[in-house]
């Protein structure tokens, strides 16, 4: 028998217990399982763990198909989970090498399916260590990351409906082959781990053995620079959090509040407020540019900050999130059947049916639905001329990313209602008449401080 038995937490050495001293006790458990030596060894010590509380695991295995073994990794990996009594899923993943950033391609589509796994209060446990950490902080320190990308991994976060756990952090990748070695495991070998045409395999064989001839204690000392980084980080987010309460009005924020601010705290407090929105925010440039265009641009200017797939624009001192949408033909034209939602490029378009309220529902079979194209009128009042739809619809304070996507209903060449703002007074159903409300649901929304 191997001098201490992975099977009995009791009999693990201090550093390991300490590293599985608090772990969450509610929803279900599940290990990423790659078959190489770190997750096993998780695998074993949550084995464990989970059969001293009478509780199960489960499993996921990710074949990435971009090796000739990885149909024999799996196998394995579901062979291990037979013997321990361990539940195993597997999911294939088709990706292309020939394409850029494979590596970060590849981390995307194993979240994604990890994130599709959890439900609420399920944890998965990760095999990062304290070698994971220390690169994690380097590659981040060379691509320029400010204080939250140089605190690199966490120990906890959410993720999806659960959270991710990483309990291997505080050892190191020599400490953890040593204790599988003592525990008599088997693994299987990446040998792809070995081709430092991938950022992280260069800096595991080239640069991290020199740093640790150099200075020993080289992992560590990352590590103990990425908790000083995240204990700033905790730090900005409570001062954005302070500043977000001073900028806060009604149930958005004033620009003008927030042009009171220096620069790095404004900086800080919009990233700060992406986030709180569930949005990632861009990178330094372009968040100083878009920052300074929304902070500067005159009150009849258009000025916004692109993220990834989402605007951030301001109208009449608040700012608000604009999903990214199709594009709008101007000779789009669609029928518009009232009884059915209707997705209009990215919103959504439907009505219900009321007495007396509405589109008169004779009429409602012969409607058709366009953009804007310049030139409509409207009459707001039977007493008063028609007047531009355009003048009206700012008056009406709409902003004018909204403006660009209104749906017109009309009926032939006659213009029956704008969205659910206007309906003409000839197209109301009268006092006992059945009609049809119309109701038009977009995405875009307030940026909240709460």
């Amino acid at each position: 028998m191997p001098a201490s038995d992975w099977r009995d937490p009791e009999q693990w050495p201090d550093d390991l217990k300490a590293a599985f001293g608090t772990l969450p006790r509610q929803g279900r458990w599940h290990l990423a399982l790659s078959g190489g030596l770190d997750s096993v060894f998780l695998l074993h010590c949550i084995t464990a763990l989970a059969t001293a509380e009478g509780r199960a695991l489960n499993a996921i295995h990710i074949n990435h198909g971009l090796q000739p073994e990885a149909e024999e990794w799996e196998s394995q990996c579901q062979a291990l989970c037979r013997e321990l009594g361990v539940s195993f899923q597997n999911h294939s993943l088709a990706l292309d090498p020939n394409r850029p950033d494979l590596e970060a391609r590849a981390r995307q589509a194993r979240y994604d399916v990890f994130e599709q796994a959890l439900e609420p209060e399920d944890t998965l446990f990760m095999a990062h260590h304290g070698d994971d950490q220390a690169e994690t902080v380097l590659l981040r320190l060379l691509r320029g990351s400010g204080v939250r990308g140089l605190a690199g991994m966490p120990a906890s976060r959410s993720l999806g409906a659960g959270q991710l756990h990483r309990p291997l952090l505080p050892l190191t990748r020599a400490r953890i082959e040593a204790l599988a070695r003592e525990w008599q495991l088997d693994w299987c070998e990446d040998h792809s781990n070995n081709n430092t045409r991938f950022d992280r395999n260069y800096l595991r064989h080239q640069v991290m053995p020199l740093l640790k001839e150099r200075w020993p204690e080289a992992v560590s000392r990352f590590n103990r620079s990425a908790d000083h980084c995240r204990e700033a980080d905790e730090l900005l987010d409570e001062l954005a959090r302070q500043d977000a309460e001073a900028v806060t009005a009604g149930e958005g924020v004033s620009v003008a509040h927030i042009r009171e601010l220096t620069n790095p705290r404004r900086q800080q407090l919009i990233r700060y407020l992406l986030r709180l929105n569930g949005l990632q925010p861009p990178g330094e440039k372009r968040l100083q540019t878009g920052l300074d265009a929304l902070l500067t641009a005159p009150p009849d200017g258009a000025p916004e900050l692109r993220g990834e797939d989402y605007r951030l624009c301001r109208f009449r001192d608040r700012l608000w999130i604009v999903p990214e949408l199709p594009d709008i033909h101007p000779s789009a034209s669609a029928p518009w059947h009232p009884d059915q939602p209707m997705d209009w490029f990215g919103t959504i378009l439907e009505a219900h049916r009321y007495r007396g309220v509405g589109i008169a529902v004779p009429r409602a079979g012969e409607l058709t639905v366009a953009p804007r194209r310049g030139g409509e009128r409207i009459q707001t009042r039977p007493e008063q001329p028609e007047r531009p739809l355009k003048k009206w619809l700012q008056e009406q304070g709409i902003p004018p990313w909204e403006r660009q996507r209104l749906p017109l209903i009309w009926h032939r060449d006659e213009l029956v209602a704008v969205a659910d703002y206007w309906l003409s007074p000839c197209y109301k159903a009268r006092s006992g008449d059945q009609g049809w409300q119309l109701v038009w649901h977009r995405p875009w929304r307030l940026l909240r401080s709460r």
